[in-house]
């Protein structure tokens, strides 16, 4: 027995030897991979990320020679970590998934995949990939909770990398409830006082942070502060990072002072902790080098961030994020300086390496075109611009979802695009989206709120609504005061921007207070270097320019110049603008010598390439490029040089001036023609030219002084071309672009899809209007639904105009290729007989251009201080039938408006009207005097001529040319009746939505008769007496305030139209007998659903009698009222913007209803309204009225003019007869009843 336990002690005494022997490399080996390990870790935290990677590897192969499974995956756990914070993210996600996968082969335990996942998690939070984020943290959070439930400090940085997605995400709310279980966790495991605790409260800093709750973020800041200055003492990473965030805090509350000193503390700690090249030095360089750029201290912003990038980029590769946001922030401060090819080139690089670390879609990346954005805004080229910003807004929305705060700004950024452009409609749509989302992410007391109601009150203001204006600027000052502080640099936004709407209102001592408050606002938080002090000496010297204080505006508009040229240098918008606010002063100051001087240099300052300070040389701008930076700003410039060189002419006589006043004319017109083809909405285009008005006005004396001075044809063309650039060119350009799409072979699917985004758009932007015209009624669901979808119409409307232009070469070309007629082309289509007159109107004069097929010329009429109260006197004493008021003002009016100068063989009038002139019964006119003793029916006007319009010379020349179409002649011809309520019992469930108002033309004359016996005044030659603003308004009342549209909601039905069933029916017996086919719809047929049904192309001729109604302030709700729908699908009004999307083919339309001619008169447009409607949904001539008539006479001169028609005779000549007709009937001989039907077209 004790032998063989000898044997056995003998045996393992051996064995033991032998095995420690073999084991000795083993443990060699294992000491070696640990020692490599704990190295790797070192260089891991000095930032050496690169090197530690090769330590990892190392060790990790030799335990896993050792099949040493844990720690094996805990060093490729860590290399996973490296290759995280090296931006190696595909990388790092291939080992991630080994690493998970050998966890789950090899160790068997399910517990230890919390770090593969952890890292999983964090590589796909990198990438932007958040949901993926959220699945991997979640599981590790869900094995953590199986192990040790919910409230256990292991479970401590699950919720806080749950609280760091949902950071990135801006779900503020969810990520501070994660941050704050942290904070719960950590007091009850550690106590108050653990530095544990103070990471929670620093990342509770940060959300309040972004909600930008700025004293709560500080007070969270403060408490991590103190927590590691006790735990830590004063030099400390973790110290260095609490002054790091509060830098930042301070920074955007606007107090740059302490802000640097706290960037200036971290920094030095940094330096000291870690030396001048690690990453977290780099990261303090940037910060200051941001603050700095705010600060307006751009020298010290460049060094600083150049330090940041050059550490970066020994650091780390070119394409690691880091370094991509290091070209951001230089791009950024290059683009605040002007220098914007720098900025572009920075931009481009850091895109360059987001995309490649990132792939396309990713928040960097968005980010980095949003900022190539910012520079071409800045640049001017704003197309490029919403083209970046388009493409920030795609990522943003499949990133993170449309109700997002990020794509909340991309809608804010596209909406200052439009309003830089001056597509203010536009702008508005764009804000209103950003503001919805602001508010429902933020609440309203947060600063991007408060820039939303900011930039809503400029476009308010731009529009002329000082009110809404007003009441969003002092929402974003009250925001904004309490929200940051009164001396941060946004208060002084507000202020400059209530100042300005009180200059733009004449108040100009709250003005002057506010732009005083602006600038010392400025000064204490920015400097006095700051762009944005310039832009606030300008703002006081425009006060004081106004004020007549020439003296006190050129100090601080010098103040300005030289501030902008210490920035920017002599090329940049505001060195431009400043230019012009000088100029105007010298102007003011009659030395146009010097104005002249200023506004080159403001021309120069705007177009760097164009850099002659000769004043008889302007730069040129025709072709596709934009040499300029701000095109309205050049517009102004332009007008002004043009302005003074004329105001020289008139001293000196000497014909260059005037010459080069026209040429400046003319480049102005370039600059204007590219701003106005620039624009998208229809409604932005109008408002544009309606503004360009004043440089047309400008232009065409100029051309005729010159034609006088050269008896050169040429100017007087010039002087047509200009008189057409303020008639209808946006109409024009809607036909042109109608047309364009029939002609260049679309496919009918894609057309198909445009009518149905038309559709949509004009069906939400009515429904939106309407309800908007309830004021403080209106519901404000119903108003956010409307916006959200005609947004959405228009987006999608927007983008398929996009592809087409740019897949179909021929629409493009069709669509932008307007030719202006010239004077010859007119003649050559006008018969011997047959003469154009074309209006002009101003303040002070009128001018005709004259033309015949044989002849040609202009003439030019001083107005005088009675012409407006001529002009009301004529239509009362036809609407009241008062014959002697008629004939005091017809005649006097007679002489003005037609030439004596006009061939006697001319038997046909064509009139192309201006302004107030556009819905002027020319016809009623009277020939002869008042003295001459004869029959005063014989003196119209009409018995001289055949009269019709045109809205301008080229719609007129595109009517003229075209082939007359005689195939498929058809009538539709449509009468509601509106039989009343009694006579038609069976229609009763529908009869409550329509009005009924038996005597609605008495009891509208009646209403006249009780105003203040105005028209005797007239009679009595009290014209200087008349007051025209009151009768203006009365009738804006009359037509806004008893519009069927209106009493609609009543519960009321309309007037009966009796004579309007005889009207239509016996001109259908009228074609009928000409053997053309008749279709009628009578009474409950003749509905709008039925119109919309129909294949409305076929007909040739449209025929409506029923009752019409305009709204001069929504001009969206003028509308004809047709029988109700019994399917309640349609309301039973035909609005503007449904006839847009009738496809029509007819030769004529013929609106047998009440002022049916009128609508919102434009200055540059004419008549928006119904006319207008028709024309671009394809009718070739309208036939309308521009007053309430009564059915009968109606009835009777429809039908004669229809016969007349069909006896062979033109349209003019046609309805020409009809109303002599009627003259010679005593029932009718008044202008009331037969003045208001006119013809527009041939």
């Amino acid at each position: 027995m004790m032998k063989s336990l000898l044997l056995t002690a003998l045996f393992l005494l051996i064995f033991t030897r032998l095995v420690s022997a073999q084991q000795q490399p083993f443990e060699n080996q294992s000491r070696s991979a640990k020692k490599w390990y704990q190295q790797a870790l070192r260089l891991q935290q000095k930032g050496n990320y690169t090197s530690s990677l090769v330590l990892f590897e190392k060790a990790s192969q030799q335990f896993k020679k050792q099949r040493l499974w844990r720690k094996h995956i805990d060093c490729d756990n860590e290399f996973t970590h490296s290759l995280i914070l090296l931006g190696r993210y595909n990388e790092a996600l291939k080992k991630a998934g080994q690493t998970l996968q050998e966890s789950l082969t090899n160790l068997k335990d399910t517990t230890l995949v919390v770090v593969p996942y952890t890292n999983l998690g964090t590589i796909y939070f990198e990438k932007g990939e958040y949901d993926k984020a959220l699945t991997y943290y979640n599981k590790v959070l869900q094995i953590q909770r199986t192990l040790f439930g919910d409230d256990h400090l292991k479970l401590v940085d699950s919720y806080i990398n749950l609280g760091n997605v949902y950071t990135s995400k801006a779900e503020y709310d969810k990520a501070l409830a994660y941050f704050q279980k942290s904070v719960q966790i950590r007091r009850s495991f550690l106590g108050n006082t653990h530095p544990d605790l103070a990471y929670s409260y620093f990342l509770i800093g940060n959300i309040y942070f972004y909600k930008r709750e700025f004293d709560k973020a500080l007070d969270n800041h403060q408490k991590a502060l103190k927590s590691r200055l006790a735990h830590f003492g004063k030099i400390h990473p973790e110290v260095a990072n609490s002054y790091n965030s509060l830098g930042s805090v301070y920074q955007h509350k606007g107090e740059y002072d302490t802000a640097l000193e706290y960037h200036l503390k971290a920094l030095q700690m940094r330096r000291t902790i870690y030396g001048e090249k690690h990453l977290r030095t780099a990261d303090s360089y940037n910060n200051l080098g941001s603050l700095y750029r705010v600060r307006g201290e751009y020298t010290k912003a460049l060094e600083y961030l150049q330090k940041g990038l050059q550490i970066r980029r020994a650091t780390l590769k070119e394409s690691h994020h880091s370094v991509s946001e290091s070209y951001i922030r230089l791009g950024s401060l290059y683009q605040v300086t002007g220098e914007y090819e720098k900025a572009l080139e920075y931009h481009q690089k850091a895109l360059q390496g987001f995309l490649a670390t990132f792939g396309k879609v990713h928040p960097a990346v968005a980010d980095s075109y949003k900022e190539l954005g910012n520079t071409y805004f800045d640049k001017g080229e704003y197309d490029k611009a919403l083209e970046n910003y388009q493409q920030t807004l795609e990522i943003r929305r499949v990133v993170s979802g449309e109700a997002h705060t990020s794509v909340g700004n991309s809608y804010y950024v596209i909406g200052n695009v439009y309003a830089a452009k001056g597509e203010y409609d536009k702008a508005l749509e764009y804000f209103h989206k950003a503001l919805q989302i602001r508010v429902a992410v933020h609440g309203e007391m947060h600063h991007n709120v408060a820039d939303s109601y900011n930039n809503l009150g400029n476009i308010y203001q731009a529009k002329g609504d000082y009110t809404l204006a007003l009441e969003y600027h002092q929402k974003a000052l009250l925001i904004r005061l309490k929200v940051l502080n009164e001396s941060h640099p946004k208060v002084a936004d507000s202020y400059n921007n209530l100042g300005k709407l009180y200059y733009a209102k004449k108040d100009y001592g709250k003005a002057l207070e506010y732009h005083q408050k602006a600038v010392n606002t400025y000064l204490k938080s920015l400097g006095e270097s700051h762009p944005g002090v310039a832009e606030a000496y300008n703002n006081l010297g425009n006060i004081y320019q106004a004020q007549g204080d020439y003296k006190l505006a050129l100090e601080y508009h010098q103040k300005a110049l030289q501030g902008y040229r210490k920035t920017f240098g002599n090329a940049h918008p505001g060195v431009a603008d400043t230019y012009n606010y000088l100029g105007n002063v010298y102007r003011l100051k009659d030395e146009p010598r010097k104005s002249l001087q200023l506004f080159q240099k403001a021309i120069m300052a705007n177009v760097p390439s164009f850099q002659d300070s000769l004043i008889s040389h302007n730069p040129i701008l025709a072709g596709h490029t934009k040499p300029y930076l701000t095109p309205v700003t050049l517009l102004l410039s332009l007008q002004s040089k043009a302005e003074v060189l004329e105001h020289l002419f008139n001293q000196s006589h000497a014909i260059k001036d005037l010459i080069l006043a026209l040429q400046t004319s003319c480049s102005a017109d370039s600059v204007a023609y590219k701003i106005q083809q620039n624009y998208t909405g229809e409604n932005d285009k109008v408002a544009f030219t309606a503004s360009a008005m004043k440089l047309y006005q400008q232009a065409l004396p100029l051309c005729l002084k010159v034609y006088q001075l050269t008896k050169d044809q040429r100017y007087l063309d010039k002087a047509f071309y200009f008189a057409e650039r303020g008639k209808a060119s946006v109409l024009t350009a809607s036909l042109a672009e109608s047309k364009a799409k029939t002609f260049a072979e679309i496919p009918d699917s894609l057309l198909q899809q445009d009518q149905l985004f038309r559709s949509q758009m004009a069906q939400f932007s009515q429904r939106l209007v309407k309800e908007l015209a309830k004021g403080k009624e209106a519901d404000s669901s119903k108003l956010v639904f409307y916006q959200n979808n005609l947004f959405r119409a228009h987006l999608q409307q927007e983008k398929l105009v996009n592809q087409l232009e740019k897949k179909y070469p021929k629409f493009y070309s069709l669509k932008y290729q307007l030719q202006a007629v010239t004077p010859k082309q007119l003649q050559g289509v006008l018969d011997e007989k047959t003469a154009l007159l074309d209006y002009v109107l101003t303040d002070t004069l009128l001018q005709v251009f004259i033309m015949g097929r044989k002849f040609y010329k202009v003439e030019s009429v001083v107005l005088d201080s009675l012409f407006q109260r001529r002009l009301t006197a004529f239509r009362e004493s036809i609407l009241y039938k008062d014959h002697d008021l008629h004939q005091q003002v017809a005649y006097a009016l007679y002489q003005l408006f037609i030439p004596a100068s006009l061939p006697k063989s001319i038997k046909s009038l064509i009139i192309i009207p201006a302004g107030e002139l556009t819905t002027f019964p020319f016809e009623a006119l009277l020939t002869k005097p008042r003295e001459v003793k004869e029959d005063k029916r014989k003196a119209y006007l009409l018995k001289k001529y055949n009269v019709s319009y045109a809205y301008s010379a080229g719609l007129l020349y595109e009517r003229l040319i075209q082939t007359q179409e005689t195939e498929n002649k058809q009538l539709l011809a449509m009468a509601p009746v509106f039989e009343s309520p009694a006579r038609s019992n069976q229609r009763a469930n529908i009869q409550t939505k329509l009005f009924h108002q038996e005597n609605y033309e008495e009891s509208e004359l009646e209403r006249v008769n009780n105003r203040n016996n105005i028209t005797s005044q007239i009679i009595n030659q009290q014209l200087d007496n008349v007051d025209i603003e009151r009768n203006k308004k009365y009738y804006s009342d009359v037509r806004n305030n008893i519009i069927p549209e209106t009493l609609l909601l009543e519960g009321k039905y309309p007037r009966p139209l009796p004579a309007s069933e005889r009207e239509v029916k016996n001109i259908a017996q009228l074609f009928q007998a000409k053997g053309v086919p008749a279709k009628v719809f009578l009474h409950q047929q003749a509905s709008e659903n039925q119109i919309k049904s129909l294949e409305t192309a076929q007909y040739n001729f449209i025929h409506l009698a029923t009752h019409g109604f305009v709204n001069e302030k929504y001009p969206e709700l003028s509308g004809l009222v047709l029988a109700p729908d019994k399917t309640d699908q349609e309301d039973g009004i035909l609005y503007t913007g449904e006839i847009y999307n009738l496809h029509l083919k007819a030769d004529l339309v013929t609106l047998s209803a009440c002022e049916t001619g009128l609508g919102k008169i434009v200055p540059s447009e004419g008549v928006i309204g119904l006319t207008r409607a028709l024309l671009y949904a394809g009718a070739k001539n309208i036939m309308v009225s521009v007053w309430k008539v009564s059915d009968e006479s109606t009835a009777d001169l429809m039908e004669d003019f229809y016969r007349q028609l069909l006896s062979g005779k033109s349209k003019a000549r046609a309805l020409h007869a009809a109303k002599r007709k009627m003259l010679k009937q005593d029932r009718y001989s008044q202008p009331y009843y037969w003045a208001p039907f006119i013809l527009i077209g041939k």
